[in-house]
């Protein structure tokens, strides 16, 4: 999970700064879609804490599904996707 500081980076790139009125460099006109961004992501991090997996998990549905998934692979002349890769590649994701 994302800490505050985090989600209000992440924020700031997705709304930043903006200022419409020169007279007034105090009012930042995406305050407001901002706060509502970091209000879902926060609420988004709050419903999805409970469905977690662990690398066992991850592990056991990787090889529940090689007995079938491999023949598909090899059919087409794939390479079949390694499990550390996979697990690795899952760690990076925000």
């Amino acid at each position: 999970m994302k800490t505050k500081e985090e989600i209000e980076q992440l924020a700031f790139l997705k709304y930043p700064r903006l200022i419409n009125d020169p007279y007034n460099p105090m009012e930042d006109d995406n305050t407001y879609e901002r706060q509502i961004w970091i209000d879902a992501y926060t609420q988004s991090q709050e419903d999805m804490a409970d469905k977690k997996y662990t690398e066992e998990d991850v592990r056991n549905a990787f090889n529940a599904g090689d007995a079938w998934g491999r023949a598909d692979y090899v059919g087409n002349n794939q390479p079949f996707p390694d499990e550390d890769e996979y697990i690795n590649s899952l760690n990076k994701q925000d």
